[in-house]
């Protein structure tokens, strides 16, 4: 069983809230799933118009992917999570969205601002 760290400090207490953790310590003998980065593409094929169900879609995309490789729970197992925002301020609404979805889970993450992504029009 996994084991997820935050430490007894002011930015432990901030990744806590946030819905992350500040380390996550793997049993030996754990399964590695690595899944490729997952666009904000809905199940009808349609890029969503808002930030918000375009990061719901992308959280539901990556939870079939890892269903498909054998991970039961899909992504409420996920141990890392890498989050790359065209426009960083889209951040607290993914924070938002992942407490929605999975309230007890609290991965190692890392949120990155890029020029653009690499997704259909």
């Amino acid at each position: 069983m996994a084991k997820y760290v935050q430490p007894k400090t002011f930015l432990g207490e901030v990744y806590q809230v946030h819905g992350y953790s500040h380390a996550v310590i793997l049993p030996r003998n754990a399964q590695l799933v690595i899944a490729a980065g997952q666009p904000s593409i809905n199940k009808i094929a349609r890029m969503p118009e808002t930030p918000r169900e375009q990061i719901i879609a992308c959280f539901e995309n990556c939870h079939v992917a890892l269903k498909a490789a054998g991970v039961e729970e899909g992504l409420s197992a996920a141990h890392k999570v890498h989050c790359f925002f065209t426009d960083v301020k889209d951040e607290p609404v993914a924070m938002e969205v992942w407490k929605e979805m999975y309230p007890d889970h609290r991965p190692t993450w890392m949120s990155v601002g890029v020029k653009d992504l690499c997704v259909p029009e």
